[in-house]
């Protein structure tokens, strides 16, 4: 049986706001993402957000913008799971995602067996455990550094603290990200430059969403 999702259509039209507002930054479609495109990109989201023109970002139209990204992440959740198309989840689609995730958990098992299981006996013993559990933290911890380095180095948008966002504060954020993103420095995105790093949310990749 079917279980249509009633906040299908709220979630359509949070998520037409988001595509005008968050358009791809590759604008020529050239497969890399210029400065000026990057820019650009910022510019129009910015035109977007304000909704009542005054070239300034309120509270209340930020808040609009994370609706609207919220809305779209939700959408293609949506998306995803409805593999037919029908706009509605049926039990076999759910069936399959959860076939598909205990298929990525068992290969995840695998892998740290093979990896930890350092007398190959099939298992793992309280030693081999312990160096695992040893492993894991030591890359949390590495995480936790790096989050909290990036997020003391984010330049913040409402730079003079009056409340709003300016197209000038905007666009200066939306040029600090680009130079963050930029690990090679030769001006352009690519594929995969500045994306999400495995294992966590990282920036998203080609786009100017900050």
């Amino acid at each position: 049986m079917k279980r249509t999702l009633l906040t299908t259509a709220l979630m359509a039209s949070g998520a037409a706001l988001l595509i005008a507002a968050s358009p791809k930054a590759d604008l020529n479609q050239d497969g890399q993402v210029t400065r000026a495109e990057f820019t650009q990109t910022a510019v129009d989201r910015f035109t977007v957000a304000d909704t009542n023109g005054d070239n300034l970002l309120s509270e209340d139209e930020r808040k609009a913008l994370k609706q609207a990204r919220r809305d779209k992440r939700e959408s293609r959740k949506f998306e995803r799971l409805d593999t037919d198309k029908d706009g509605s989840i049926s039990r076999a689609e759910m069936d399959e995602k959860r076939n598909a995730q205990d298929v990525r958990k068992a290969e995840r098992r695998a892998e740290i067996l093979e990896k930890f299981d350092t007398n190959l006996d099939g298992q793992l013993s309280e030693t081999e455990r312990t160096a695992m559990q040893g492993e894991f933290k030591k890359g949390r911890d590495a995480k936790r550094g790096d989050k909290k380095s990036r997020r003391a180095d984010r330049p913040k948008p409402d730079a003079n603290e009056d409340g709003f966002v300016s197209l000038e504060e905007h666009i200066a954020v939306s040029d600090q990200l680009f130079v963050r993103m930029d690990a090679n420095g030769d001006g352009v995105l690519v594929k995969g430059e500045g994306g999400k790093r495995k294992g966590q949310k990282g920036r998203r990749k080609m786009q100017g969403e900050q």
